[in-house]
């Protein structure tokens, strides 16, 4: 099954929520289907850019991310959130390629976004610049297991909670994973910001 991605404004917005429209999807309603991909292909793609640092990789799992929401549809379990099930969906599919790969590939710093919504000075700028890309560089180095629940918080907004279910581990565990990729953060960009505050 291929899957479209939705490009484009909605004229009308879907008012149902995420649970309602997969029991829509459950009986047939195609429209239902082409929503949650509008309203889950933004972040689930952004997820998988930062996970697999590579444009067409992401692209793919996309596409096969939403093959298996449609395909296994009748899994989902409506008294949980949507978000949790897809991302697990995404997260997985993106485990099994860094296994494929057996080694992890950078984010070329040239995807890395660095504009300014103001004018500031060249010096300001070059800064910000180092900065964001050691920090992107930063996040790459992190180990999977660090990086992948850090990403899940900080890019994605997911509780703690959420990122338990995702991961399939226990949320102790998920904060103690997070903090300490903050922490290794810290270390490694600590001469940067030394340099450029």
């Amino acid at each position: 099954m291929a899957v479209r991605l939705v490009k484009g404004r909605q004229k009308v917005k879907d008012e149902r929520t995420d649970s309602e429209l997969m029991i829509a999807l459950c009986k047939g309603d195609e429209a239902a289907f082409s929503e949650v991909i509008r309203r889950f292909q933004g972040p689930v793609y952004s997820l998988l850019i930062r996970m697999l640092g590579n444009e067409d990789d992401a692209e793919e799992l996309l596409q096969v991310t939403f093959c298996r929401v449609h395909q296994y549809r009748d899994h989902y379990d409506p008294e949980r959130p949507l978000v949790t099930w897809i991302f697990t969906i995404a997260s997985n599919l993106a485990k099994k390629e860094w296994r494929r790969r057996s080694h992890w590939m950078q984010v070329p710093e040239d995807s890395v976004n660095l504009t300014s919504p103001v004018n500031t000075t060249p010096h300001y700028e070059s800064g910000r610049r180092e900065l964001r890309a050691s920090l992107e560089e930063a996040i790459n180095r992190l180990p999977i297991h660090y990086r992948e629940p850090f990403l899940l918080r900080e890019d994605q907004q997911l509780t703690y909670e959420e990122i338990a279910e995702v991961l399939g581990i226990r949320i102790g565990t998920v904060k103690s994973r997070i903090n300490r990729a903050r922490a290794q953060l810290r270390e490694s960009l600590s001469e940067a910001w030394e340099r450029w505050r």
